[in-house]
């Protein structure tokens, strides 16, 4: 993953995806990676889990103290969704 970073602007936009948040459609650097990052720490539960997430897509984007529970709620939707059909959740 730290080998993945951008190569240059244009491949950070290509990275960016957006999802609902507080029910506004957000744009977020790097999601696919920082959700692999945190599936394969193998964190044991949805607290580590979202507080994983936020932390990593916290190194690529800006998330404002007042809305960080509603971050952690989109990422971690995110998370599963991306996760179901994968693997089982831990």
């Amino acid at each position: 993953m730290e080998n993945d970073k951008p190569c240059c602007p244009a491949d950070a936009l290509r990275r960016i995806r957006q999802i609902k948040i507080n029910g506004i459609m957000t744009g977020i650097t790097m999601l696919d990676e920082c959700i692999a990052y945190v599936h394969n720490q193998n964190c044991c539960t949805d607290t580590e889990i979202r507080v994983a997430l936020v932390k990593r897509v916290r190194i690529y984007n800006y998330i404002p103290k007042s809305v960080e529970g509603q971050y952690a709620d989109a990422l971690m939707d995110e998370y599963r969704k991306n996760r179901s059909g994968q693997e089982k959740i831990p």
